[in-house]
């Protein structure tokens, strides 16, 4: 009993600190009038491996990717997405992105804030 409580205990102890050497991505969706986004999609960005994660912006158009690996290098950026459309003579859903952040970095155990904002042309 013992034995199986100090292995329960050392993986939940390594599953922690794994997950203390990501970083977070937290900031705020705005339009192009400075006003919160709350049907915001956004897109993290990873420069390097060219890899995206998605979500949703909250009721306060607030957003957070967590377990973000980290860089101490520029290689992140977030997308604001449009609703998505039907491009003529298709079916498939597209997206445009209306607005990205400028590259930024993430260091382990850091929280990276990023808001974004709509561009307006």
């Amino acid at each position: 009993m013992i034995r199986i409580a100090f292995v329960v205990l050392a993986a939940a102890a390594s599953s922690g600190a794994a997950h203390a050497d990501g970083c977070r991505v937290t900031g705020t969706a705005y339009d192009a009038d400075g006003r919160p986004l709350q049907s915001a999609v956004l897109r993290l960005v990873d420069l390097q491996t060219r890899q995206s994660a998605f979500i949703a912006a909250d009721a306060k158009a607030g957003f957070s990717f967590d377990a973000v690996a980290p860089s101490d290098i520029g290689r992140y950026r977030i997308d604001v997405l449009s609703a998505p459309t039907v491009v003529t003579g298709s079916r498939i859903p597209t997206r445009s992105v209306l607005g990205s952040s400028p590259t930024f970095a993430c260091g382990s155990g850091q929280i990276a804030r990023q808001d974004v904002t709509v561009q307006a042309y």
